[in-house]
């Protein structure tokens, strides 16, 4: 107990005089995770999506700072944003996910039956079965929403949203959004290697 509470002192003092030193991601820092800012039938949410799970798998210290630390949607004292926080902070860099239209297609066709139907999970219906890594979120509209749901993952014991975005054998990423009968509006990402 006493060693994580140290370790938790130490995240928070270097997170908080690292902050004096540097407010906002640099644009060359944003180029580099924005692989999916050229593709024009995407919405910003699901570009910015994409871009957020990337800035956290290449400046995944840089995240804590920037994004993590005031995000404020899940409770302040909760143990998986803590916990997300340790990990972003022994994560090495890694590279960049790149959008796939096959993987895309997939989650468009999810995300649109997940929406229609109005249920959750990844228990599918009517889409095709796939044997990508899959994530699912209900009810975040933007972008940074959706990626720090799935990284946060909340209420999952397995961690399994946050092992996908964060998977340095996945190299392609899918993602798509789409209004969800009980939700307001979900979101589906699919990844692969």
């Amino acid at each position: 107990m006493f060693r994580q509470t140290r370790n938790l002192l130490v995240i928070a003092t270097i997170i908080c005089s690292t902050s004096v030193l540097a407010q906002t991601w640099t644009t060359r820092q944003l180029n580099i995770a924005n692989t999916a800012r050229n593709i024009k039938y995407l919405t910003q949410a699901e570009k910015d999506a994409i871009m957020y799970i990337n800035l956290a798998r290449l400046y995944p210290f840089w995240f804590n700072v920037y994004e993590l630390k005031n995000y404020e949607a899940v409770a302040k004292n909760s143990t998986y944003k803590t916990s997300l926080m340790y990990a972003l902070f022994s994560l090495k860099p890694m590279h960049a996910l790149y959008f796939d239209k096959e993987l895309y297609e997939d989650a468009k066709c999810y995300a649109k039956e997940s929406g229609d139907l109005g249920i959750t999970g990844h228990d599918r219906k009517i889409c095709e079965k796939s044997n990508y890594s899959e994530c699912c979120d209900y009810g975040n509209s933007t972008g940074l929403g959706i990626a720090i749901s799935w990284l946060i993952d909340q209420d999952v014991p397995s961690l399994g949203h946050r092992l996908c975005c964060l998977d340095h054998k996945n190299k392609k990423i899918g993602l798509s959004v789409h209004p969800h009968k009980t939700y307001g509006i979900c979101a589906v990402a699919e990844f692969d290697e």
